[in-house]
């Protein structure tokens, strides 16, 4: 690295401090409504409850432009703090906002067992599933059969934050029974003997995670004041939403995508087939991985972010391979645009809490960190610091498939960096 190159980069990596009592090692992690859902990539409670309590006070309002299933919203909620979340998956709203919204766990039981009294008296041939590609390859028959039988059961409820609870429940289990291997992120069918002994009890599975839920959803109900608003809206981070004025928000509280979904957390194949049957998403619908940060891989111009790290790690790139070095630089395009957005909506004074992982691309490691610090410098975003954590656990991959070739992997990030900054 050039010189001048080390100077700046070496004021932002002063910045950061390893800080054990972050890592929560051992701590539970599916408090409240937090477990309602499987997502990857989900920030700990405790991390975002702690961010929420020291930068911010009763009744502020929080941000987070990258929201996901809403467990920050979650604990802003229990904090007394009024939440704005954005997100571009649909099924993550759907998500986030059942977790936000209290529900009286008498009326859900009730409703419950109405439900399960439906789905059983369900005759099979009354139940129609969904059509879309390729159900019969993702599903076996008689998992379709069930998985009809409680889809139109819970189309019956009348009253919307029930059905949505319930549908929410049904998504879980549509990602357990069907035939992709369930503890990765991307679509991948069981093969061979796997496949052959794969039988779900959808009902079985259905029932056990509905009256889990209902559980999570009374601890929640009896935290939650009645009192706090949570605000959900599927849009686009790196473009201005309307609903937000600038110079509004108190505190954002965040974790985005550590790079662009093709290649690290496929948030919209993770998604897919639990959006297809619920009918979030039409059959001509676009790739949420392409619409996401840097997903669309446009070819720019290096010098148009004022990050001379940026710079030097997408030459080092560069040099193995150009393409893949145009798209970690659209990554990074994208995230600024956000990060445009969280200044304008923050107020002056408020702090900006983002909780990023330091990837690697051909085996060269990006420091997010510091470079969101240097894009920070032009759009009054003032770095303070960078608390450093370990990751003991988290609903990631422990390896990924950085170039999508079957057999090369390289480890995943086992740090967290939390950069505090403060706007100016």
């Amino acid at each position: 690295m050039i010189e001048t190159e080390a100077k700046q980069a070496s004021k932002y990596f002063e910045l950061r401090h390893e800080d054990h009592s972050w890592d929560y090692r051992g701590e539970p992690t599916k408090r409240y409504t937090q477990g309602i859902h499987s997502y990857p990539a989900m920030m700990i409670p405790q991390v975002a409850a702690r961010l929420i309590k020291e930068y911010s006070k009763e009744g502020d309002t929080l941000l987070d432009p990258f929201c996901g299933s809403g467990s920050v919203l979650v604990e802003a909620k229990i904090a007394k703090r009024h939440s704005w979340g954005i997100d571009l998956n649909p099924l993550a709203i759907l998500i986030a906002r059942t977790k936000t919204t209290p529900i009286n766990p008498s009326i859900l039981y009730r409703e419950y067992y109405e439900l399960v009294e439906r789905i059983c008296s369900t005759p099979d041939d009354e139940a129609s599933a969904p059509e879309f590609f390729n159900i019969d390859y993702w599903f076996k028959p008689s998992v379709i059969s069930d998985l009809a039988k409680i889809k139109g059961a819970i189309d019956r409820i009348d009253r919307t934050e029930i059905k949505l609870f319930f549908l929410v429940t049904f998504s879980e289990v549509i990602r357990l029974s069907s035939n992709s291997r369930n503890h990765e992120f991307k679509l991948f069918r069981y093969s061979g003997s796997r496949l052959e002994n794969h039988w779900p009890n959808v009902t079985r599975l259905f029932r056990e995670h509905a009256e889990a839920n209902i559980c999570r959803m009374r601890d929640f109900y009896e935290a939650c004041p009645s009192d706090v608003k949570s605000e959900l809206i599927q849009a686009d981070s790196t473009k201005p939403v309307e609903e937000i004025e600038p110079d509004s928000v108190d505190i954002v509280v965040t974790s985005p995508p550590y790079g662009d979904s093709r290649t690290t957390v496929a948030y919209g194949q993770f998604c897919r087939l639990s959006s297809q049957w619920i009918g979030l998403l039409p059959e001509k619908a676009p790739d949420i991985d392409r619409e996401m940060l840097g997903g669309n891989g446009a070819k720019l111009n290096n010098q148009m972010l004022d990050s001379p790290l940026l710079s030097h790690v997408a030459k080092l790139i560069a040099e193995k391979d150009g393409r893949r070095a145009q798209q970690v630089y659209a990554f990074y395009a994208d995230l600024f645009k956000a990060l445009e957005n969280i200044a304008k909506y923050l107020r002056h004074g408020g702090h900006a809490c983002i909780v990023i992982g330091n990837r690697r691309v051909k085996s060269i490691q990006l420091p997010t960190d510091a470079i969101i610090c240097e894009l920070s410098q032009g759009i009054r975003l003032t770095p303070l610091h960078i608390i450093v954590r370990n990751i003991p656990s988290k609903t990631m991959p422990l390896k990924n498939s950085p170039t999508n070739v079957a057999g090369i992997v390289e480890e995943t990030m086992h740090k967290e960096y939390i950069l505090i900054l403060k706007k100016s």
